[in-house]
């Protein structure tokens, strides 16, 4: 009896060795095909799978998909899909993509304000505040995922700018060096936040008043499809006619200064986990920024501050998803900034939602955007056989969204007048998301606020 006991244990403890094994699968082989201009390098930097690699065979699918959408978030393809295919007897993980177009020559024509909300319902949708020129970008300019943008335009700004970025210096393929030059001038600028909007003045013999010029380095580490590391080095000299500090804010640069220059220093952090960065449905990142202003020589204006901050995507059904960004943002040196330097919420895409035509300028902040997107719509679109093969499949996606945000931003010397500093604010709302090409994002907000203010409001995206 204790034999048969023995026996019957060492078949099922064999079964389930035997099983286990089949339940693996060995990458044996990647193969990419369909990257005509770009380098099978840069695919292979966002994969998480390896040759050598044993996948369980229950995790296939998703690997699958999470490594699709990664290859999808470079910007760089209509179309990604992967497969295992046995050749032989070996497992082999086939890639096929489908490039987007890299190469876009175009006319410059874009609104000088922070927004389309702004421009259309504070700037009385003004002609003149309309930048245009010409612009010629490369999102992929050697094969190896390296921007290079020149832009040109006259108007509201006058400005010259020419970027380029090389993401593969070393023989590891880690450390990417990116250089940049900025001009620009303007005849009317935002000289003072008065009720927490930007005010706007020119000159009565419309000369030049306010110049700006930045030059600098960005050394980049990226050791790893999830790890982002970046070191900068820039020059900033901006200036103003005698006229903006007679007439308008004496304040402007403080200390009666009509121009300040000055290096500054930057490290920049960021561990990212999420899945299609452009619009994340499961993952996280965690990100942190260092910046000294005022190095070495030309120390006319100085501060040092820092931030710290995480997303996090959760699938809470099967279709639905929950995302919260929050941010905490510091400044180290508490001495008194001056205007053109206090910059705290409404400008960049941190905005609090029924907060767009408004600016919270402030030393520190807090900010928490929180939602909830359901995907409606995913459906590859063909067009006429006659354009150009990028072009011919558009991946469109719509998605429904729900915010609910808030923040608050301190201020402890512009306070008079700009009410919404120095306590909590919160809007919500909901949305429509427009994604096409995997890289342009429209997003149409019906957003109301607790000042008790509400309407539409259109913002976009370009990911590359």
């Amino acid at each position: 009896m204790k034999a048969h006991r023995f026996i019957l244990l060492f078949i099922l403890c064999s079964s389930k060795i035997l099983f286990a094994q089949q339940e693996e699968l060995m990458v044996d082989q990647i193969r990419i095909e369909g990257n005509n201009k770009t380098k099978a390098i840069v695919i292979f930097k966002e994969l998480n799978i390896s040759e050598g690699d044993q996948i369980a065979l229950n995790d296939t699918s998703n690997l699958l998909e999470e490594n699709r959408n990664r290859i999808l978030s470079t910007g760089l393809f209509n179309k990604v899909h992967l497969q295992f295919k046995k050749d032989s007897s070996q497992n082999i993980l086939h890639i096929l993509v489908q490039e987007n177009w890299y190469f876009i020559p175009s006319v410059v024509l874009e609104l000088a304000d922070r927004s389309f909300n702004v421009w259309w319902q504070e700037q009385g949708r003004s002609l003149q505040r309309i930048n245009y020129g010409l612009q010629l970008s490369h999102y992929n300019f050697t094969g190896m995922k390296d921007p290079l943008q020149i832009k040109f335009h006259l108007g509201f700004t006058r400005k010259i700018e020419l970027n380029y970025n090389y993401p593969y210096l070393n023989a590891k393929k880690t450390i990417g060096l990116g250089a940049g030059i900025f001009y620009a001038d303007n005849k009317e600028m935002p000289y003072i936040t008065e009720s927490n909007r930007s005010l706007y003045a020119r000159a009565p013999d419309e000369r030049i008043l306010l110049k700006r010029l930045r030059a600098g380095l960005v050394l980049r580490n990226r050791p790893n499809p999830y790890l982002y590391q970046a070191f900068r080095l820039e020059f900033h000299k901006n200036a103003v006619d005698p006229y903006v500090l007679e007439s308008l804010n004496p304040n402007y640069f403080l200390n009666e200064r009509t121009s300040i220059q000055f290096f500054y220093v930057e490290y920049d952090f960021q561990f990212d986990k999420r899945v299609y960065t452009l619009y994340p449905r499961s993952g996280y990142i965690l990100f942190a920024n260092v910046k000294k202003e005022g190095v070495g020589i030309f120390k006319e204006y100085e501060n040092f501050s820092a931030y710290v901050g995480f997303e996090k995507y959760q699938n809470l059904f099967s279709t639905v998803v929950f995302g919260t960004r929050n941010i905490i943002k510091a400044n180290l040196d508490r001495s008194r900034l001056s205007f053109a330097n206090n910059t705290g919420l409404g400008w960049s895409d941190d905005i609090v939602s029924g907060y767009d035509l408004y600016v919270m300028d402030g030393s520190d902040y807090f900010l928490s955007l929180n939602q909830l997107n359901y995907k409606l719509i995913e459906k590859n679109i063909e067009y006429p056989f006659w354009l150009p093969s990028q072009f011919k499949t558009m991946n469109g996606k719509i998605f429904l969204r729900f915010n609910f945000d808030f923040a608050y931003v301190n201020e402890r010397h512009y306070t008079q007048g700009n009410d919404l500093n120095n306590r909590w604010i919160y809007g919500f709302g909901p949305a429509l998301d427009f994604i096409a090409y995997n890289n342009y994002l429209l997003r149409l907000e019906y957003s109301f606020n607790d000042i008790g203010e509400h309407g539409l409001f259109l913002n976009t995206t370009i990911s590359f």
